[in-house]
């Protein structure tokens, strides 16, 4: 009995120690499942922009028509041989700007229901400024009318600048009527529009499809954007029929390749939104919106050398600086730009508030700043 106690206190004691082991054993923790990886839609990127559903007119277009009639009129004051000189009615100038009386003879756009007054940026007031200098600018016309081939204009004195380059209508500071109504609206309208479509696109609905063209809110949204820019759908291929700003992108580009960076950035775009590739449509905006601004800062560039070499005749010279103005005052319009407010302020300096008094020598400090802001380099812009 002695034994077969000690036999059963053994095994009882071995039986506790295993159990013991056994629960001080932890399980192995099973493999956590990779996270998904997420995928990059898998389409092709056209060579045109000639998407199914995109739209042939649209109202972006029609305001560049309705720009391009805007401004011929005002360069009708721009003779430079004629006995007589058309004089300009500031009441027609802001007809055609808010579309009403019927004044633009291109096909279909008084009828558009669209006008450029609407869609302008009022960052510090443009809208106003823009009537007031269309007022001026009737003045100025009536006093160069007397003398149609000479110079009336001086620093405080509204009229021409005549020079055997070419002849402008200028305000007593001497910027140009044309280029503050040009620049300024593609600036204040055009440039303004295309990168606040493009700053918010994500917020528009990219399932339904609209009764137009069938095409999604971010789609036509994208495509009005594209109409913007001015450029025929095979750009850079063709370049017949490039406005404003498709125009001044193909003049720099020799400097900056901006006509293949932008266009395939609108082609890379449209077609991740067609294909719900966010990261693709994201990145192409990006892409757009930062070499449509190194576009601008370009021609600025190209404009203030131009006034560089043109010192001695006034009529190119402030045709020049007009230009180059219009473009730094664009900038304010971009809600992603990458040029500072303060460095808006500091090339806005430069040029002054009167352009007979601007220094030579600030011609130069507004180019280094482009180029530092923009990493450009001046010597390879025409």
């Amino acid at each position: 009995m002695k034994n077969l106690n000690y036999l059963s206190t053994l095994t009882l004691a071995g039986l506790l120690a295993f159990s013991s082991c056994k629960k001080d054993t932890k399980e192995p923790e099973p493999t956590p499942e990779p996270a998904p990886v997420p995928t990059t839609p898998t389409y092709t990127i056209p060579t045109s922009y000639n998407f199914t559903n995109s739209s042939a007119t649209i109202t972006s277009t029609q305001r560049i028509a309705m720009l391009g009639e805007l401004t011929t009129y005002i360069r009708s004051t721009h003779t430079m041989t004629t006995a007589t000189q058309p004089t300009i009615s500031a009441q027609q100038l802001k007809d055609m700007y808010a579309n009403v009386n019927n004044f633009f003879t291109g096909a279909g756009l008084n009828a558009s229901g669209i006008q450029l007054k609407d869609k302008t940026g009022n960052t510090f007031s443009f809208q106003t400024l823009l009537e007031a200098n269309f007022d001026d600018a009737q003045l100025a016309s009536i006093a160069a009318a007397a003398n149609p081939t000479t110079t009336t204009a001086s620093s405080g004195v509204k009229g021409k600048l005549v020079s055997p380059a070419r002849a402008i209508l200028v305000n007593g500071n001497g910027f140009e009527y044309k280029e503050y109504a040009e620049k300024g609206l593609m600036g204040a309208v055009f440039y303004h529009q295309a990168t606040t479509i493009l700053s918010t696109i994500g917020a528009l609905d990219n399932t339904t499809l609209t009764l137009v063209n069938g095409a999604t809110a971010q789609e036509r949204a994208w495509d009005e954007a594209f109409g913007y820019f001015g450029v025929p759908v095979d750009f850079p291929t063709n370049l017949t029929g490039l406005k404003n700003w498709g125009s001044y992108c193909n003049s720099v580009n020799v400097a900056i390749g901006s006509n293949a960076l932008i266009m395939n950035a609108f082609l890379k775009g449209r077609a991740a939104i067609v294909n719900k590739d966010t990261v693709g449509r994201n990145a192409a905006r990006t892409a757009v919106i930062n070499n449509w601004e190194k576009v601008a800062a370009a021609k600025c560039i190209s404009y203030l050398k131009g006034a560089k070499n043109n010192l001695s005749d006034p009529a190119t010279l402030h045709h020049n600086l007009s230009e180059g103005w219009g473009f730094v005052a664009a900038f304010q319009y971009n809600p992603n730009k990458t040029i500072s407010n303060a460095d808006i302020t500091t090339l806005l300096g430069y040029f002054g508030t009167n352009l007979y008094n601007m220094p030579t020598a600030n011609l130069d400090l507004a180019i280094a700043k482009l180029e530092t802001v923009f990493g450009l380099n001046a010597s390879l812009i025409p």
